[in-house]
């Protein structure tokens, strides 16, 4: 199912093609027929019956009778088990699936990265057929032989003692290579003893949240159940006879397979030949390291960073002065993209959850794919309840969202060097009087006492906040209308095209300083006020470096102690001195938390950041590239309000 064909001598295709099952007929005679000449193109994959989410094309070849089939690079990954290995070029990617690496053709067709399958053959044992979006595969099922489990040593005797689960692996093994998916957690979690275990209170989205109580009584530790499909049938002796503690399913030609992972644990799965086997190791230091030029100006990166252990208990005091092995750095796995915003091509925009309104939320990965956009990362802070934002979202130099609170943000426009600060939007409102009353936020889900304003890039209607509110229409610069007070639950306001809605809360006295027929002007500006220069503004917080230098200060921008003291998997934004833009997740330390916001700031040194912005966090955080995401399984990402994405202008699009 991979195309040998590039950089290999031919007498080394033909042997890897012997090694997987393939006749070896010449190369030329196992690619598809070509059936027209205009490209096809989907998102699914049938695969001996099953159905698989990869995007693939198949577009006519420079040769006469053949059609070259091309697929996601990143599908083939989390799909059909082939490795990305590291590469500095971005149209040639070496991949390994049980032996020695081989070099695919790759090629950028916005918004995915295809890899050339044209050597592909379409023999009596391996078929290719689309149908309308579908591409149709048909292989030979491979055999479960045997499966055993092993202890595994891990490098860090430190991290075998920090958990009463013991790490090891699983080793399946094949009668001939075959494809699987990477594994994927059951959200349903269970106790697996009664050994209680304290549980930190959840990261809130939103931040106007009061400090969050710690439990009273302890939870219990939690196990997850991981799965793992392989296009593999399992011999009945295996199904009838599972000694080795994992569920088996086996049928249509694929084998399920269950396990149990700790918290922060991942299974990892690398393949082996002679025999064939797949090996699924289960621990915490899960991440492999990976630095590949996804495109010019684009590059993906993951490893584990550390950083100097800043927190010292009594027993680790007691360790240093007995002189017993203590670590010294934690280990953080950290995802990032680097974006070389010197490239012209590149361009930034954010994207939202609904484009027509400014409630909702949705994956991240689907507002990336709604957008069309190449990568992207979740954005700023919004409430889980009403879906509203709560921070700054300017798109075209139109304010969605306004800051709130002297909260970080980034800035960018065409042509302007991208800027990072605390930002406020300040407005007022001054009558034909003289009378000036100053403006809370424009077009936020923030409630606070006094004047707030809403305007159609809100939408076309408002919905009241909280009851005590009393609304006032503004039409023309005059105002028009005062609204009963509206309820919760009340029809929706309609927001004037040519005007825009004053809504008042918790002060009633200002409504009669605001009678109808009242001419009003509006001023607005920022501080800092180069922001307002800026059609791009993008807001989260805090703050957590300027000049290379950490200025993390979370209580000057009025978020709660719970906040600023969690550790948990958190995103963030960063920019280098070379104008490299940084989207980067950071996930658990192995057997442990997340990162604090400190230890973030640090870890975002480490990657020689100059300026750096906490993004929205927890199970918020999402890193997207190429339809996938690259940091965490889809079923564990929750709903966002935006995002920030990348798009890559190279390439045609669809």
């Amino acid at each position: 199912m991979l195309n040998f064909n590039l950089t290999r001598p031919k007498k080394n295709i033909i042997l890897l093609l012997s090694v997987i099952g393939l006749s070896t007929f010449p190369i030329d005679t196992l690619a598809l027929p070509r059936t027209n000449s205009s490209s096809q193109y989907g998102n699914i994959i049938e695969l001996n019956n099953n159905l698989i989410n990869v995007p693939w094309r198949i577009d006519p070849s420079n040769r006469k009778s053949t059609n070259s089939v091309k697929m996601s690079d990143i599908g083939l990954m989390q799909n059909l088990g082939i490795n990305l290995l590291d590469t500095n070029n971005s149209s040639q990617q070496p991949i390994q699936w049980f032996s020695d690496s081989v070099v695919l053709s790759a090629e950028y067709i916005r918004p995915y990265r295809y890899l050339d399958l044209s050597n592909f053959p379409a023999s009596s044992q391996w078929e290719i057929q689309p149908n309308g979006t579908t591409l149709k595969i048909t292989i030979p099922p491979s055999k479960i032989q045997s499966i055993r489990i092993e202890p595994l040593l891990l490098e860090s005797n430190s991290l075998q003692t920090k958990s009463t689960f013991s790490p090891n692996k699983i080793i399946i093994e094949l009668d001939k290579p075959t494809f699987w998916q990477q594994p994927t957690p059951d959200i349903q979690k269970r106790s697996p003893s009664p050994s209680p275990q304290p549980s930190p209170p959840p990261l809130t989205d939103d931040p106007t949240t009061l400090n969050q109580p710690k439990p009273s009584q302890p939870s219990l530790p939690i196990l997850q159940d991981w799965s793992l499909t392989l296009e593999a049938k399992a011999d009945p002796k295996l199904l009838s006879n599972n000694d080795y503690n994992i569920k088996l399913q086996s049928q249509n030609y694929q084998t399920r397979l269950q396990f149990s992972v700790p918290p922060g644990w991942r299974p990892v799965v690398t393949t082996l030949d002679s025999p064939y086997r797949l090996i699924i190791d289960i621990k915490p230091d899960f991440l492999e390291s990976k630095n590949i030029l996804w495109q010019p100006g684009l590059r993906w990166r993951q490893e584990y960073i550390e950083i100097p252990k800043t927190e010292i208990s009594l027993g680790s005091l007691l360790n240093r002065i007995l002189k017993n092995t203590v670590t010294t750095v934690e280990r953080f796995p950290v995802y990032w993209l680097e974006v070389d915003l010197n490239q012209p091509q590149i361009s930034l925009n954010p994207i939202l959850s609904n484009i027509n309104s400014r409630q909702g939320t949705s994956p991240l990965l689907d507002i990336a794919q709604k957008a069309g956009v190449s990568a992207a990362i979740n954005g700023g802070f919004f409430n889980r309840n009403n879906q509203y934002p709560l921070g700054a979202i300017r798109l075209n130099n139109n304010w969605l969202s306004s800051p709130i609170l002297n909260r970080g943000a980034i800035a960018w426009g065409q042509d302007k060097p991208m800027i990072m600060n605390r930002l406020i939007l300040k407005e007022t409102i001054t009558t034909n009087s003289g009378q000036t009353l100053p403006l809370q936020y424009l077009n936020s889900g923030y409630a606070e006492t006094g004047i707030s304003r809403y305007t159609s890039d809100w939408g076309k209607t408002y919905t009241p906040i909280n009851n005590q509110e009393k609304i006032i229409v503004v039409e023309n610069n005059q105002i028009t209308r005062h609204l009963e007070t509206p309820k919760l639950g009340s029809p929706a306001v309609a927001i004037p095209i040519q005007g825009y809605l004053l809504v008042i809360r918790s002060r009633p006295e200002l409504l009669n300083l605001l009678p109808i027929g009242t001419r009003v002007q509006l001023e607005s500006k920022t501080e800092p006020p180069d922001f307002e220069k800026y059609p791009n503004i993008l807001g989260a917080g805090p703050l957590l470096i300027q000049n290379r230098q950490i200025v993390l200060d979370a209580a000057r921008e009025r978020f709660n102690p719970a906040f600023q003291q969690q550790k948990a998997i958190r995103s963030a934004i960063a920019i280098t001195n070379n104008n490299t833009l940084l989207i980067v997740a950071v996930h658990n330390r192995p057997n442990g938390s997340g990162p604090s916001l400190a230890e973030l700031a640090q870890i975002l040194q480490k990657l020689d950041a100059v300026t750096a912005l906490n993004l929205d966090g927890g199970s918020s955080t999402s890193l997207y590239l190429g339809g996938y995401y690259l940091d965490r399984p889809f079923p564990t990402a929750a709903p966002v309000h935006n995002g920030l994405g990348i798009s890559v202008g190279a390439g045609s699009s669809r």
